[in-house]
């Protein structure tokens, strides 16, 4: 029972983070740039790493950082496998996924530390 209760928290945490990379992408347009390929993945990530937490604080920047590591795995495996995109000229513009598990680390690690705060007045 406890395995699938991570599971499915893994998952709404992969799923909010990736509805906000949406959501993020798409306001901020289709330019080409590193800001428009790196702003909402780390907003993404910081979202999905206070949902992470708010299922489990003792469970919470590992739940994070293991989600951050599938959705980066899931977007380059598609990216580049599926759909067969070459690695392009600029490293950091097409490995962007890779800042996915440190924002989510960092989003359930922020949370965590507020809560903590918060408790101790």
């Amino acid at each position: 029972m406890n395995t699938l209760v991570l599971f499915l928290r893994t998952a709404i945490a992969g799923c909010t983070g990736v509805m906000v990379w949406i959501l993020m992408r798409d306001s901020l347009g289709s330019e080409q740039s590193v800001a428009t390929a790196i702003v909402p993945v780390w907003v993404a990530g910081l979202v999905g790493g206070v949902v992470s937490a708010l299922f489990a604080p003792r469970q919470g920047i590992t739940v994070a950082f293991t989600t951050g590591v599938i959705t980066a795995l899931l977007f380059l495996a598609f990216r580049h496998v599926y759909l067969g995109m070459p690695l392009g000229g600029d490293k950091l513009q097409t490995l962007w996924p890779m800042w996915f598990p440190v924002a989510y680390y960092l989003g359930a690690f922020g949370y965590l530390t507020v809560l903590q705060r918060v408790y101790r007045q």
